[in-house]
């Protein structure tokens, strides 16, 4: 009995996948009927074609792309790695400025009290 069942899902699951397979080649001749997506399959596969023949002719050729491709994007996730780093050492550094800048601040009001201060003082003991 169990056996049954257990065909009986696989068959279920065999006729499911055949529809979508199906309808999926359907709906691609269905598009072919417009000359420019004809056009366009027929380029592209000739394209893909002639990229399978070059690989398959030279295999090292396209190893050495990727590899060379690899190393690009390692140098450039290293190079923003150090821009990052320069941009948080950056940030660190202006956290700093408003207390170095309120000290500034609090000096000079300091100096512009004590010259404020100074000239009235000393116009007070020449009158």
């Amino acid at each position: 009995m169990s056996n049954i069942r257990e065909e009986y899902k696989c068959a279920k699951k065999s006729k499911f996948m055949q529809a979508v397979f199906i309808g999926a080649l359907a709906g691609a001749a269905i598009s072919l009927f417009d000359k420019d997506t004809r056009y366009s399959v027929l380029e592209n596969g000739k394209s893909c074609m002639s990229n399978m023949k070059e690989f398959v002719k030279n295999p090292n050729g396209a190893l050495k792309q990727v590899s060379e491709t690899s190393s690009k994007v390692r140098s450039t996730v290293e190079k923003i790695s150090d821009d990052v780093s320069f941009i948080s050492q950056k940030v660190e550094e202006m956290k700093d400025i408003p207390s170095q800048v309120a000290q500034v601040v609090m000096e000079t009001k300091e100096v512009f009290a004590a010259e404020e201060e100074g000239p009235s003082s000393q116009q007070a003991s020449l009158n």
